[in-house]
Formats: C-alpha cells, structure tokens, sequence
C-alpha cells in the first residue's frame, strides 16, 4: 500500500512537467508570422506568388532559416463545401523556433552599413511586389506546436 501511495504521489507531482505554456514567450513549437490580405484592384494571384518567392529568396540570401508559404483563402457554404470564388490571400512566414527569430533579429542589428542597406533595398522589393497585389487586413503570430 505503501508503493501505490507514493507512485500515485509521484505521478501527480510530475504530471505538470511537460504542460504547454499558453505564453507567447513560452513557444516550444515553431514561430509564425501570418498575414492575410486582399487582392488590391490591379492585383493578382500570379503577383502575390511572385511576391512571396521574392520573400523566400530574401531570407535564404541572408541566411535565415525560415520558410514562406502562400495560400489561398475561400469561404464555407453552410453545407460544408466550398465557395469557388477566391475569399483572401495568406502568407506563413514560419521559423523553426522563437529562438532561430531572435537569432535572425540579432543577425540584422549586427549587419555592416552596406549589408543594412543592400538588405533594406531587397526587402523594400518584395514588400512593393506584395503591396502592388495585395493589401494586408489582418496580421498574426502564431505559436505552432
């Protein structure tokens, strides 16, 4: 009796060890930086692509280790299928970790006058190529567990 009594102790004190933090700065997963937008007037899907492989060709010249996903949103009928017209757009910029983010943040704050400025000069390009197509109406990070 004794023996049960303290393993049933012993798993409750050590139940709580791997519980998940529902704090941002407690991401155990992967790190995301989600926006959705809308096609502009003169926009296109084709531009928006255009735009996130510009995105993804900046961070991998940088040396970053981060991956960009576009997507296309579309609306539910109450049936559960699906409208065909094009509802939003997104884009997921995911790090592996918080920690790689921070790295990355530090990398650049590091970074000689001329790398700061060839950086901003092809990261202003992406950002135009996504403002020329799209507009951002909602902005998120994420904690991907």
């Amino acid at each position: 009796m004794r023996y049960l009594f303290l393993m049933f102790f012993s798993v409750i004190s050590f139940a709580d060890d791997h519980s998940i933090s529902s704090e941002f700065s407690g991401c155990k997963g992967k790190f995301v930086n989600y926006y959705v937008a809308e096609l502009t007037q003169a926009g296109s899907v084709d531009g928006m692509i255009e735009a996130t492989k510009m995105h993804q060709k900046f961070y991998d010249t940088w040396g970053a280790k981060v991956k960009v996903y576009p997507a296309l949103q579309y609306m539910r009928k109450e049936g559960g299928e699906t409208e065909e017209s094009l509802h939003r757009t997104s884009t997921m910029v995911v790090w592996e970790s918080l920690n790689e983010w921070e790295s990355w943040r530090s990398r650049l704050d590091s970074m000689s006058d001329s790398e700061s400025k060839a950086q901003q000069k092809e990261y202003d390009a992406f950002v135009a190529k996504y403002n020329e197509n799209t507009k951002v109406v909602a902005q998120n990070r994420w904690c991907m567990l």
